[in-house]
């Protein structure tokens, strides 16, 4: 990650929002809400879930810069996830985006709500971009944890359950409080307490070592 965009925990108390006035507990929820609909409309259109994380991570990384006061959160997550999909080469276009966001059963979106979508995605992609400083440089989780996986061989089980504890925690900006090596091994501790299974500590792995070197911060006893 850019040193650009680490901050402290508690450096995250005084981001362009709550300047304005928005408690730190909003801000939170309204961080979560457009990671949500990353994630949902990700899922819709069956993107890789590194682009997903592309895309959250440039809506945090966004709204350290501005106020959620100043832009409406849901069309700066779209822009996001467009960008994304761009930046990680999974093809799909500006119409993709605008039918699976505004998708509802049993509705047809008429050619001029869906013109108007991909005309406002395309002025705040620009926004997006400027804002970041053009900056898409990203080091995801994933594959410290795929490395991690593959050296000590973690069973599918405990793998699966920390892919899903690193997608959740994209929700909040932890990807700007940690280093992305730290969420690949406390995820894979948190897969193995939610198991009951010990944690293979006598093992002279990477993970391992991580783990002893960083036992403060993460924890795992």
């Amino acid at each position: 990650m850019s040193s650009q965009w680490f901050m402290h925990k508690e450096d995250s108390k005084n981001t362009p929002s709550i300047v304005s006035g928005m408690r730190y507990e909003e801000e939170l929820l309204y961080r979560m809400r457009g990671v949500c609909l990353i994630q949902i409309v990700g899922y819709r259109l069956e993107l890789p879930v590194h682009t997903v994380a592309t895309a959250s991570t440039l809506y945090h990384r966004f709204f350290t810069r501005r106020s959620f006061s100043e832009y409406k959160y849901t069309r700066i997550a779209q822009a996001c996830l467009f960008i994304a999909c761009k930046s990680d080469e999974s093809s799909r276009r500006a119409q993709d985006i605008a039918k699976s966001w505004t998708y509802k059963p049993k509705e047809t979106k008429s050619e001029k709500a869906i013109a108007k979508f991909i005309s406002d995605l395309l002025k705040n992609e620009l926004l997006v971009l400027e804002v970041v400083c053009f900056d898409m440089s990203f080091d995801h989780p994933y594959y410290d944890m795929a490395e991690f996986v593959k050296e000590v061989g973690i069973p599918n089980e405990i793998a699966t359950a920390a892919l899903a504890f690193i997608n959740d925690s994209f929700r909040l900006p932890l990807n700007l409080w940690y280093e992305p090596k730290a969420i690949a091994a406390t995820a894979l501790v948190m897969g193995y307490q939610t198991s009951n299974t010990k944690l293979p500590t006598d093992t002279d792995t990477s993970w391992v070592r991580y783990l002893q070197e960083n036992s403060e911060q993460i924890g795992g006893k």
